[in-house]
């Protein structure tokens, strides 16, 4: 592929025909390149120069080292023969041709899996002859590497924002599946991507948005069984992704294989749609042909899948709502009536609602109000009797409401809004209000019913899903727009600049890497985490084992730096119930900070099992429960944590003084292990004194099954 780039300087030769000393004998291509040796092999990369038939006749450079390569097996060969590619060696020659012309070639070969970028210039004599062609070679094998990588993690950034933002701002469930089959397909390159829903007692599956390639066959509102198929069996038993390169021989495919075959299906990706703990859901991923899924490819399937759940849920919560609101309504029509002919009953009839209602006059005093109204507000009975409606709204919300129950009264038709309703305590909270009107009677004064449900824990959600997609987005700008200045340099200014500026350069890339690198692996391993909460298999764990394994993972990191760690294991057996992948994030989390912040000295590991009944409250969390626990400590000599840090240490995305230093982080790490700790039921605190170091110790409940000799150890 021949490609623009900054040329170098043309060079000039001796003119062969000046009879001027020793530099006049011989070939004059021989004189220039003996000239050029010396340079040539402190290249970074790959010098030669031809004559005008192409014939090798140097060639040298740092680069051919790195190949395994010596200039014995190319010098004196025509270029044709040394590139294997029929169609390179054309290009290369057309290049070099090119060269001789007295144009400037480029083009790029790949050389035992190094990619090289080659640019040709004609070589002259002192006349300004052409006596034939010289080439320098630049490995570009990191730089492919790096691009690729960045478009990779910008293609799945787009495709995660792109769902994520739909599924943000819509709540038709059905909009936002048929987005996410046409982004996975799109991704992914495949021509079908489906999507089903499952009924509630998880028997019957149905197809219910699909992307298809022209010439694909639907399978929209196809039905099949999800008992006695094994493929959905795993499927909701284990709530994993399921990956299968060949779809007629694997054994979970046993009971759709014909609709494999009809689909032309060979291979295929299935992740799990979750809500609250439940599959109800799953979207394929079809290959025409055979293909193993990669790591990146399942999990990036799975967090489309994780976005598309919540929006799932989101739209589940909306249309019980609106089911509920209707059903609301039509309870409030039915009081209503009843109103009408029995004024005595209305307060018992309003006590049967869950929800908080209101009777009230036309002009928006309260007449009536039943229990739940009591019990939401913090009234006591009868207690806002005659106060006027808008003290249940904070402002501006309490003329919203007041205007909607205007419009009930005007309109007779029935009026719908969400406001922040104020308790008597002054404290509020989200709700829904449903308005209708009550029509005036000679049995029955005119009015309104107000019906008012708590909907906070609903808008939470969606605060908390706003505030970490502004937060994420945030913190991902940083590293790629270091990396994109960094590229765009090297791509302007490579010629102008020295060694030393490049590898500069390179290195701020690759911290910049690092650092996006290390920020996503936080953000899944939270996501994870979250997805694994809703499981309920736990599996006993050796605290001992887990801690030897982190251990060996820092080894190499530990010899090149002066820095010991020594593990301190228990006497008594250290069980604990749970996710293995769980404990060892704490473990890996914790020691790989006490590494970060320790320059030399010494990090210490201590693990002990305590029965908290037996030791002083100073030695123990004041709110932990007392009984049996595995004890984890890690301690460094490290430079401490000021003490304005301490607050905030277990918040997402902070990192306080250290943001300002050069030591990488994302900020999740901690937030990451204070979670796993309080699922399990445990407790962590911290101990730190700047210039002295830091220790972080962690309580968990232990598993006691079988464990006997439990003799306290001190912390």
């Amino acid at each position: 592929m021949v490609k623009h780039m900054t040329t170098f300087s043309g060079l000039e030769l001796p003119n062969p025909n000046t009879t001027s000393g020793s530099s006049s004998a011989g070939n004059p291509l021989d004189i220039a390149t003996t000239q050029l040796s010396q340079i040539m092999s402190r290249l970074p990369g790959i010098m030669w120069t031809t004559d005008r038939n192409l014939v090798i006749t140097r060639i040298s450079g740092a680069g051919l080292k790195l190949l395994n390569r010596t200039p014995q097996e190319y010098i004196g060969r025509n270029l044709a023969e040394i590139v294997d590619s029929q169609q390179l060696s054309a290009i290369a020659v057309s290049e070099h041709q090119k060269a001789l012309a007295g144009k400037v070639g480029h083009y790029e070969i790949a050389v035992d899996q190094r990619q090289l970028e080659v640019t040709v210039q004609s070589l002259l004599d002192e006349q300004g002859q052409t006596i034939g062609c010289v080439a320098l070679a630049v490995d570009i094998t990191n730089q492919k590497e790096a691009e690729r990588a960045l478009a990779y993690i910008s293609d799945r950034m787009i495709l995660l924002n792109r769902v994520i933002s739909l599924a943000s701002s819509t709540l038709n469930v059905n909009k936002v599946l048929e987005v996410a089959c046409q982004e996975l397909a799109q991704t992914f390159g495949v021509p079908q991507v489906a999507a089903a829903l499952f009924d509630d007692n998880q028997i019957e599956g149905r197809i219910v948005a699909e992307y298809l390639a022209p010439g694909c066959i639907s399978a929209m509102g196809m039905t099949f069984p999800l008992r006695g198929n094994p493929l959905n069996e795993d499927l909701i038993q284990f709530k994993n992704p399921i990956a299968i390169t060949d779809v007629m021989t694997n054994p979970l495919t046993v009971q759709v294989r014909s609709i494999m075959q009809e689909r032309k299906t060979a291979s295929i990706l299935i992740v799990p749609l979750t809500v609250r703990g439940e599959v109800i859901g799953s979207i394929g991923i079809d290959s025409p042909i055979a293909r193993e899924f990669t790591q990146d490819e399942i999990e990036l399937a799975a967090a489309v899948a994780l976005s598309v759940s919540q929006a799932l849920d989101n739209g589940m919560l909306h249309q019980q709502l609106e089911s509920h609101s209707e059903r609301l309504a039509q309870l409030v029509e039915k009081r209503t009536a009843e109103l009408q002919r029995v004024n005595e009953r209305m307060t018992a009839i309003l006590n049967g609602s869950s929800d908080a209602i209101v009777f009230t006059h036309n002009d928006g005093t309260i007449r009536n109000t039943n229990e739940a109204f009591d019990r939401l507000f913090g009234y006591a009975p009868d207690e806002a009797f005659s106060s006027p409606i808008e003290i249940l709204a904070e402002p501006p919300f309490d003329q919203a409401l007041i205007e909607a129950l205007r419009a009930a009264v005007q309109t007779g038709e029935p009026q719908r809004l969400t406001i922040i309703a104020r308790r008597r305590d002054n404290t509020t909270f989200d709700a829904d209000v449903a308005l209708s009107s009550v029509p005036e009677t000679h049995q029955v004064s005119g009015g309104t019913v107000c019906s008012l449900r708590d909907i906070t824990q609903f808008k939470e959600v969606e605060r908390l899903k706003d505030r970490f997609v502004s937060t994420v987005s945030h913190e991902l700008r940083t590293p790629i727009t270091g990396i994109l200045l960094g590229a765009n340099s090297l791509h302007q200014h490579y010629p102008r600049l020295s060694d030393t500026q490049r590898l500069e350069i390179i290195r701020r890339i690759l911290d910049q890497s690092a650092s996006l690198a290390e920020l996503i692996e936080g953000i899944l391993s939270l996501s994870r985490f979250d997805l694994q909460k809703h499981r309920t298999e736990a599996v006993r764990v050796d605290m001992v084992e887990s801690v030897v394994s982190i251990v060996e993972e820092f080894r190499l990191t530990l010899q090149n730096r002066r820095l010991t760690l020594e593990f301190t294991k228990p006497t008594t057996p250290a069980y604990v119930r749970g996710s293995r992948l769980d404990f060892l994030r704490i473990w890996r989390n914790l020691i790989d900070n006490a590494i970060k912040y320790t320059p030399e000295g010494k990090v210490l590991v201590v693990l002990n099992t305590i029965d908290t009944t037996s030791v002083s409250d100073d030695l123990k969390p004041h709110d932990l429960p007392a009984g049996y626990y595995v004890v984890g400590q890690v301690s460094d000599s490290g430079r401490g944590i000021p003490a304005n840090d301490m607050t905030h240490l277990f918040t997402r995305f902070y990192r306080g003084n250290a943001s300002q230093s050069n030591i990488p982080g994302s900020g999740l790490g901690l937030s990451l292990v204070k979670e796993i700790v309080t699922f399990y039921k445990g407790s962590i605190t911290v101990r730190s004194e700047a210039g002295i170091g830091t220790t972080f110790t962690f309580w968990l409940p232990a598993d006691t099954a079988d464990v006997t000799d439990t003799e306290e150890q001190p912390i």
